[in-house]
């Protein structure tokens, strides 16, 4: 119980450097468990310690690739979780949904991580824009490396410059979601991507809740005596939602067909 066997220490940063002399304060008071979130995080932490216990639970799309773990089976590491890797083949599918539900799409602005510490980047891009020329759109890409560039890459979206919003989901973009919602919203543009329910006009994608609540499952067997290195990395499952709300604040209507297909639609 929180305050009474169990202590959290949840940072509120907004930069990723800030990250690293928390990090560093772990690894010297010896803490049971660090739980990261995305993989430059991960990075972080692994940079800090190599034996206190490294929990991930979101952003990490191939942990293998990334050297977090030897294998999703067994990490042979201080390092496991639950990793959100379905593929890079899911942005392209993505991109296909974001096209069916708004048939208008011709140009889409792609927000994405662009720092160094997240592998698969690249390869994750090249689907999107292979993806793009089958569907006839245009891709307009906007790199960011921190908040700020999140933030002036949104000031510059319009209904002149774009037809819609597509960010590839990354740890970076859990903080300045709301504002990419909300600008989103203001311009009448759709969103695909965002964490952020309240504007967004569909996700399809691994649950952020869920994952986060299956992480709570490791930390707890970790706190009981079970070794990271005994954990094998789960995948999160894909869902599927639909915001009609925010449809009807764009002036966009979903065709019936992308509707029935949505595991979730909120109204």
């Amino acid at each position: 119980m929180e305050g009474k066997n169990l202590l959290l220490d949840i940072p509120n940063v907004k930069t990723y450097d800030e990250l690293r002399p928390i990090s560093r304060g772990y690894a010297e008071k010896k803490v049971n468990v660090i739980v990261t979130q995305g993989a430059t995080a991960t990075v972080i932490a692994k940079e800090a310690t190599k034996e206190i216990p490294i929990i991930f639970i979101w952003g990490v799309a191939d942990p293998v690739q990334a050297g977090f773990v030897k294998s999703v089976a067994h990490s042979a590491t201080n390092i496991t979780g639950v990793t959100s890797f379905v593929g890079p083949e899911i942005s392209g599918k993505r991109l296909e949904l974001f096209k069916e539900a708004v048939p208008s799409l011709r140009r889409v602005a792609v927000l994405h991580n662009a720092r160094g510490e997240v592998p698969g980047r690249e390869k994750t891009l090249n689907v999107l824009r292979e993806a793009a020329i089958k569907l006839g759109l245009t891709l307009t890409e906007k790199p960011a490396k921190s908040v700020n560039d999140v933030e002036e890459a949104v000031h510059t979206l319009s209904k002149q410059t774009t037809d819609g919003i597509f960010v590839l989901v990354s740890g970076l973009f859990a903080e300045p979601c709301k504002r990419i919602a909300a600008i989103a919203t203001q311009e009448r543009l759709p969103l695909s991507g965002c964490e952020e329910e309240k504007g967004i006009l569909l996700s399809y994608g691994p649950h952020a809740y869920r994952t986060g609540h299956r992480g709570a499952w490791y930390v707890d067997k970790i706190l009981t005596g079970t070794k990271p290195q005994d954990l094998p990395v789960e995948a999160t499952t894909k869902f599927e939602f639909i915001n009609l709300k925010t449809a009807k604040q764009i002036g966009v209507t979903i065709p019936p067909n992308v509707l029935a297909r949505a595991d979730r639609v909120i109204k």
